[in-house]
């Protein structure tokens, strides 16, 4: 590792730190609408504007965004993608937090991160390609992530007589599959129920578990995303690996 991105792994470290109580004040001063179910009133805790506290909201975040984004660079370099990356990011913890607190994805940030991941589609095309070498897969990205929790959400509607996943969780997933492309959106889906389960048995394990508990998946989703980023590299690995394996030759 270069000694350029050690100093900005540091810089992006303190970064985060600063976001944390930024991102409190960001949630604290959009529209108390933001936060309601479209048929839905404001409480009066969101119409005060007191919903984050600095502690433990901005701790939490602050020091998530530090992690994810001295991370990143172990992924991105210090390239012209990096700076996308650093505004999903701050997407990506605001999404966590309104949806873990209100379990609602308001729209607009979900907007905000189509809106950033088409821009880093088109620029990681003409660049590093880091997710995206094709024209295409972004497109593809976006339709597998709404359109596997559509699937999912219709079968525990006719199988469990429920709705598994709110429209905020399949519009998220849709915005990030531009981001991402085909196959780490599948691997963003798949990071993301595993987190979900493994927290959900902690739950049980821990006898916390009640009757008739909901778990937003939004956080699962957001977190998944952050390591999917972090992690590419050893995914570009396994990925080489399999199309090694299958141009071999095994047979006698």
């Amino acid at each position: 590792m270069s000694g350029v991105n050690i100093i900005v792994m540091i810089a992006l470290a303190v970064l985060g730190l600063v976001l944390g109580p930024l991102e409190c004040k960001l949630l604290n001063v959009i529209p108390a609408g933001w936060l309601c179910d479209y048929d839905e009133k404001p409480t009066e805790e969101l119409l005060s504007g007191k919903r984050f506290k600095l502690f433990p909201h901005g701790a939490v975040m602050g020091v998530s965004a530090a992690a994810a984004l001295s991370l990143t660079v172990l992924t991105t370099g210090v390239t012209v993608q990096l700076p996308f990356v650093i505004l999903l990011t701050v997407i990506l913890l605001a999404v966590s937090a309104s949806d873990a607190k209100y379990t609602i994805i308001p729209d607009q940030f979900t907007v905000a991160a189509a809106i950033i991941s088409i821009i880093f589609a088109v620029v990681d095309l003409f660049g590093e390609q880091i997710f995206i070498s094709k024209w295409y897969q972004p497109l593809l990205g976006g339709i597998i992530g709404g359109g596997v929790l559509i699937l999912l959400d219709i079968l525990s509607t006719l199988l469990l007589k429920k709705a598994g996943f709110g429209f905020g969780d399949v519009k998220l997933l849709a915005a990030l599959g531009l981001f991402f492309g085909v196959k780490h959106t599948v691997i963003l889906m798949v990071l993301s129920f595993l987190i979900a389960t493994l927290h959900f048995l902690i739950i049980i394990f821990s006898g916390k578990a009640r009757k008739g508990i909901y778990m937003p998946m939004g956080p699962y989703i957001c977190i998944a995303a952050l390591l999917t980023i972090i992690l590419q590299p050893k995914f570009a690995g396994l990925f080489e690996m399999y199309r090694i394996l299958l141009s071999m030759d095994v047979l006698p």
